[in-house]
C-alpha cells in the first residue's frame, strides 16, 4: 500500500545505534515518533501503546501531523520542555556503547557519522559488525579533532587560504609539491577521508546481556585513502575496469590502473546470504568530480576544488588527485577475511547509491536492486549472467563480475519495464515537458559531462543525432560498456528511464512472486508512481 515517509516507524537501537527495523504502520494509523528529543510533554492519544507494538513510544517535544493533536493543545504542550543529551528509549529498552569516533579499530580508528550497519553472526550472540562512515560534519569535526585524537589539526591557515581563493574554492591539486599550504591541505583531506569509509569490528553479548567488542584479528578499517600510503587498494570487476586500465584518454587518469584508492560517501547497503556486506557510495560529487568524458575518463581533480564551510569540507579528493570515475559504486567486503579491503563491482553501475536489495535463489540469476538518491534519480537492477547454485556459497561473489544493469521505466498506467544499459539500447529520453521542473540532463557530446535540456525540441534533435546508447560513448565495445556504467545516471536519462524523487530504499519481498518495493514519488507530472514493480 502507498506509504508516506512520516507513516512508517523506524525504531530503536540495541547496540551502539544498530537499528532494528519495525513493522510498517497502516496508512491511517496515528503514532508519535520515537526519535524525537525527549521532554516532559503530553501529546495526547498518540502517546498510547500502538496495536502491534510491544512498547509505548517515548513522548517528544515536537508534534507531527499524524499525531492529530489540536493546534491549541500543541501550543500548550510544547511551550516548555527539557532536552536530555542522551539516547532515550521506551521502557524495557537499553543500549550499550561499544565504539565511538577515534576508538582503535585495527591499526586505524572508528570513523565519523555512520549510516548502514550489518551484523553477520558467527556464533550465538557473536559476530562481525560492519559500519558505514558516510561523511564528516565540518564544524564539530574540526573543533573536536585534537580533543578526540590527541593531536592538533592546523586548519586555521587553510581556512584563510580557502577564503582568499574565493568561489569556487582552493585548487590545491595545482599547487607545487613543496608548497607548505599544499601539505596542510593534504593533511586535512587525508584525516577527513580516514574518518569515512567502512569499519569491521567483532562483538559479542556477555552473560549479563551487554554487548562488547572482542578485538579480533579481523577488525579493520577500509578508509577513504586505503591504498594511498599502503598496499590496501580496493579491487574492481566488470567493464569499467577496461576504462581504468587505459594508458591515455580524453580526461584525467590516475595512472594506477584498475587499483582504487579508498571508499567514501558510504551510505546504505545490504548483506548477502553468503555473509558479505555491500556498501553504496552515495554523495561522491562533494569530494571528486562526478562528470566524465565520452570514453569514461574523469574530469580533472581541479574541477572539484577544496573548500571549507559550516556544513562540510568538500573537494577532499582534489589535493590527492583522486579520479572521480572510481567512486560512486557498490563495494563488497567479506568481514571474515582480514585481507579483504573491498571490491567495487562495476556491473552494478556508478551513481549515488542508496541501499542494495538482494534476491538470491538457487537455480536463478542474482538480482540486486538499488536506487540513485538524487532528484531525478532512477531505480536500477543488476541481473547476473550465470545462475546461483548455493545461496550461501561465498563464490557467489563471482556472479557479480558478469551480467547486465537495467534502469526502470514506469508507465502512467502503473506498469513498467526494465531498460538494459547496453550499447544497442535505443536513445529515447523523456521530454522535459513531462518531468516535474521541466528539465532533463543528458550526456554532453562531444565535450563530455552533461547538459541541461529544457525544451522538447532539444530532445528530438538529440534522438536524431544519437540513435543508440553506444553512439554516446567512445572506445572499443568493452570500453564503451564500461563508460556507460561509469556514466550510468546520464546514460539512463538518455534511454528514457523514469526520473524519480530520490529513491532511498529498495527491498525485495516474496508475495507469491518477487516484487521490488519502491518508496518514492515520481517526478513525471501525469501520474504517481506505483508502489511496486514486478520483476
Amino acid at each position: 500500500m502507498p506509504l508516506k515517509r512520516r507513516d512508517f516507524l523506524s525504531f530503536l537501537s540495541g547496540v551502539a545505534g544498530t537499528v532494528a527495523v519495525g513493522s510498517l504502520l497502516k496508512s491511517q494509523q496515528k503514532f508519535s515518533m520515537p526519535f524525537q528529543l525527549p521532554g516532559n510533554v503530553n501529546l495526547g492519544e498518540s502517546s498510547q501503546t500502538i496495536a502491534g507494538l510491544s512498547f509505548r513510544p517515548i513522548q517528544g517535544p515536537l508534534s507531527i501531523a499524524a499525531s492529530d493533536v489540536a493546534l491549541g493543545q500543541q501550543i500548550a504542550n510544547l511551550s516548555q520542555f527539557e532536552v536530555v543529551d542522551d539516547l532515550v528509549l521506551p521502557d524495557g529498552f537499553v543500549y550499550d556503547v561499544i565504539a565511538g569516533w577515534g576508538d582503535k579499530v585495527g591499526d586505524s580508528r572508528f570513523g565519523y557519522n555512520n549510516d548502514y550497519l550489518s551484523f553477520v553472526e558467527t556464533a550465538a550472540n557473536e559476530g562481525y559488525l560492519t559500519i558505514n562512515f558516510e561523511y564528516i560534519s565540518a564544524v564539530p569535526w574540526l573543533q573536536s579533532y585534537e580533543q578526540v585524537l590527541g593531536k592538533p589539526l592546523a586548519y586555521q591557515e587553510v581556512e584563510k587560504a580557502v577564503k582568499a581563493a574565493g568561489d569556487p574554492g582552493l585548487d590545491a591539486y595545482k599547487l607545487p609539491e613543496k608548497n607548505p599550504l599544499k601539505a596542510r591541505v593534504r593533511e586535512i583531506a587525508k584525516a577527513a577521508l580516514i574518518d569515512q569509509g567502512m569499519g569491521i569490528i567483532s562483538i559479542r553479548k556477555t552473560a549479563d546481556g551487554k554487548w562488547e567488542r572482542t578485538f579480533s584479528e579481523v577488525d579493520r578499517r577500509i578508509t577513504g585513502i586505503s591504498g594511498l600510503d599502503d598496499d590496501r587498494f580496493l579491487k574492481c570487476t566488470g567493464p569499467a575496469k577496461n576504462v581504468f586500465l587505459k594508458q591515455s584518454g580524453q580526461g584525467y587518469l590516475d595512472n594506477i590502473g584498475d587499483r582504487i584508492i579508498g571508499t567514501f560517501g558510504n551510505c546504505a547497503g545490504g548483506t548477502t546470504p553468503w555473509g558479505t556486506v555491500l556498501s553504496g557510495e552515495e554523495n561522491i560529487q562533494n569530494q571528486v568530480p562526478e562528470p566524465v568524458y565520452a570514453d569514461g575518463t574523469s574530469f580533472a581533480p581541479s574541477q572539484r576544488t577544496f573548500a571549507i564551510d559550516d556544513e562540510e569540507i568538500s573537494g577532499q579528493g582534489n589535493v590527492l588527485g583522486l579520479a572521480g570515475n572510481k567512486y560512486g559504486w557498490v563495494v563488497e567486503v567479506d568481514p571474515a577475511n582480514p585481507l579483504d579491503y573491498g571490491t567495487k563491482h562495476t556491473w552494478l553501475g556508478r551513481y549515488r547509491h542508496e541501499a542494495v536489495g538482494v534476491r538470491v535463489e538457487a537455480g536463478k540469476p542474482l538480482a540486486f536492486y538499488s536506487g540513485c538518491d538524487r532528484r531525478g534519480g532512477h531505480i536500477y537492477k543488476f541481473i547476473s549472467r550465470d545462475l546461483v547454485t548455493n545461496p550461501t556459497d561465498k563464490t557467489n561473489s563471482r556472479l557479480l563480475e558478469n551480467g547486465m544493469l537495467y534502469a526502470a521505466k514506469f508507465n502512467p498506467d502503473g506498469t513498467g519495464r526494465w531498460i538494459a544499459l547496453q550499447l544497442d539500447t535505443p536513445v529515447n529520453p523523456d521530454r522535459p515537458s513531462q518531468i516535474e521542473g521541466g528539465m532533463l540532463t543528458l550526456p554532453n557530446r562531444p565535450l563530455g559531462g552533461y547538459v541541461p535540456v529544457k525544451q522538447d525540441a532539444e530532445v528530438d534533435k538529440f534522438k536524431q543525432k544519437f540513435k543508440q546508447l553506444g553512439n554516446l560513448y567512445t572506445g572499443t565495445a568493452a570500453e564503451k560498456q564500461g563508460a556507460i556504467l561509469i556514466d550510468a545516471h546520464y546514460a539512463a536519462n538518455a534511454c528514457g528511464a523514469t526520473c524519480t524523487a530520490r529513491p532511498e530504499d529498495t527491498e525485495v519481498a516474496l508475495m507469491g512472486h518477487f516484487t521490488l518495493r519502491l518508496r518514492l514519488v515520481r517526478l513525471v507530472r501525469e501520474t504517481v508512481a506505483p508502489t511496486s514493480a514486478s520483476l
